[in-house]
């Protein structure tokens, strides 16, 4: 995978080498190898995102929509959050890569519809009821937790 990051924060070291250690096993861990190695990505790092945007974190498709290789990973990382609750929003950001990659999420910008797996939604469907969503917050604090072990037994 390649992987570069920018915006506020990034001068902070320890904030930067977590966040690019855990996007990388947080992929290697949702897309295995193979498909791991053909992603490249973009994480920006955005003071107040839940201010400006009402979100913690987005995950944007750079490039073809059909077959999504290319992504920008946006993460609120102002000073009031812990580098582990911005280790959690990337991996939430992460599966909803890993379902934009497998093809089982697919947004379409016209319309007003995503499809998840093979049924239609409406994108004014109620957000925690969302399966794409469920789906994300299920696995987030679970991914968090074994990157977390993993890198302090590296330490």
């Amino acid at each position: 995978m390649r992987l570069y990051i920018e915006g506020y924060r990034t001068q902070n070291k320890i904030l930067s080498e977590s966040v690019l250690d855990a996007a990388h096993f947080y992929a290697h861990k949702l897309l295995g190898g193979r498909m791991y190695r053909h992603i490249e990505l973009d994480i920006k790092l955005t003071k107040d995102l839940k201010i400006k945007d009402d979100s913690y974190g987005y995950c944007h498709i750079l490039g073809d929509v059909e077959k999504p290789r290319e992504f920008l990973i946006e993460l609120d990382t102002s000073m009031k959050h812990s580098v582990g609750q911005i280790l959690t929003w990337l991996a939430h950001e992460i599966v909803h890569l890993k379902q934009f990659v497998r093809g089982e999420l697919f947004d379409y910008e016209i319309g007003q519809r995503v499809q998840w797996k093979s049924k239609t939604y409406k994108t004014s469907m109620e957000y925690n009821k969302q399966p794409w969503e469920r789906e994300a917050y299920r696995l987030e604090d679970k991914l968090y937790k074994e990157f977390a072990e993993y890198y302090n037994g590296r330490c």
